[in-house]
Formats: C-alpha cells, structure tokens, sequence
C-alpha cells in the first residue's frame, strides 16, 4: 500500500462525506471505490459518449423500452408493410405521449428531442439550419413508423411541425 494525501474543495468533500456515510467504510475504501467507477465509466466512454449512456440508462432502467437488432427492426417492418390504420394510430398516439414524457425530462426544442430520440438508433440526425433537420434511417423500411412517431410527437407541439418522407430519410422543419 502507498500512503497519498489529497487537498479537496467544499463540494468534493460534501460528496465523499455523503458517500463514505452511504458506504459506512473508510475514506480509503471509498476513493478505491471510486477509481473502479471512474475506471469502468472511462471504458465505457471508450465506446459511447457519456450523454449516450445516459439516455440508453434512462430508456432501459425502467423496463418501457427494448433493445432489438437491427436485423430484427428490419424484419419487423418488412412483414408490417402497410400496417393497419389501427396500427397507425396506436403508433401516432404512443407519439403523442413521448411529448410528455420529453417535456417532463426539460426538453423544449424540437432539436433536443430528436436528438435525444436519435439515440434509439432509428436515425442519424442531421441538423441542416435551425429549423430543418434530416433524419437518416437506419432502416428503410421502419421510414412510415418514424414519420408517423413523429407526426404525434409534434401533433400538439407549440408550433407547427411538418414531417416529410423521403427515400431512407426524413425531414423535419418548423413552418
């Protein structure tokens, strides 16, 4: 063992005294406790940024998404094909949800819902100017889901939303 002494501020102590209470160890095994989460967030880091494992923590934690392949996704999507009008309306209306749900967690801008959507891996967002955006699928064929995800997502957004389909991708744009 190597004896090391460190100097910390106001806040760095208030948050090792929290944890060594939580912990009820020494001062030593919680900053060895430390090193190992530090260690393990840097390796994961290595793979996604930090802001991507928050949103993936927050999809799954809960137990309301799934994680699904993308060879899935696509197979899923091909054997829909038209889908059903009911379908189409279910999908509109979980949309219509999510807009809740996104203003709960302090998103207000259409930009910092799609990017926090983005990480679905339904698309790669491109932001073309401050009120136009493409999404770029990752799937073709899942183009009717995402459109009509986001028709209600935006169905009752303060201002009017339009969502155009194109080949593999779609635009947003504030009118």
């Amino acid at each position: 063992m190597k004896r090391i002494s460190a100097n910390f501020d106001d806040e760095s102590l208030a948050i090792l005294e929290k944890y060594q209470a939580k912990y009820k160890g020494s001062m030593s095994n919680l900053l060895r406790r430390a090193l190992q989460c530090l260690k393990i967030c840097e390796e994961l880091q290595e793979k996604a940024p930090r802001e991507y494992i928050q949103a993936y923590v927050d999809y799954l934690a809960k137990m309301e998404h799934v994680i699904v392949d993308i060879a899935h996704w696509k197979t899923i999507f091909s054997e829909i094909g038209e889908g059903s009008e009911e379908f189409w309306d279910k999908i509109r209306r979980i949309g219509e949800e999510h807009l809740k749900e996104y203003q709960d967690k302090g998103f207000r801008t259409i930009k910092q819902m799609l990017e926090y959507a983005e990480k679905t891996n339904w698309y790669k967002l491109s932001v073309d100017s401050e009120n136009t955006f493409t999404l770029i699928l990752t799937v073709s064929e899942a183009s009717k889901f995402v459109k009509t995800f986001f028709e209600g997502l935006f169905k009752n957004y303060p201002k009017k939303v339009e969502i155009i389909e194109e080949f593999k991708k779609i635009r947003v744009r504030i009118v």
